[in-house]
């Protein structure tokens, strides 16, 4: 009885494809962390909390919603609904020490990334 071939291609390797990495390691010939387009910094420590916060338009809308977490540069707010920010808001999060202009950075349903401005 003959052993029948494999139906999907050949079994990989146990091991990691050398020359793959060699080629790989020849394309590139600078190191990623000293790349002057890389920054190696990591990001300020944010601090977790759950205080009440609110958004006002140019329009004069405001939305109450509530701040998960924030930094000074910036804070990740959660809203009742689903509604679209516009590009910029008013930011009142005194709570958290947080007051002024802000830019939306990115908004996923209900929560919203907001950068302060300066």
């Amino acid at each position: 009885m003959a052993i029948k071939p494999r139906l999907f291609g050949t079994k990989k390797p146990d091991g990691p494809d050398l020359g793959r990495i060699q080629r790989t390691l020849q394309q590139s010939n600078i190191p990623i962390a000293s790349r002057t387009d890389h920054q190696n910094l990591s990001r300020e420590k944010r601090a977790q909390v759950y205080r009440e916060a609110a958004v006002a338009y140019d329009s004069g809308y405001r939305r109450k919603g509530v701040v998960l977490d924030y930094t000074a540069k910036g804070a990740r707010l959660r809203f009742p609904t689903n509604e679209k920010l516009p590009p910029t808001v008013y930011l009142y999060a005194r709570a958290v020490g947080l007051e002024g202009p802000a830019r939306v950075v990115w908004q996923h349903n209900s929560e919203a990334g907001l950068a302060m401005q300066v």
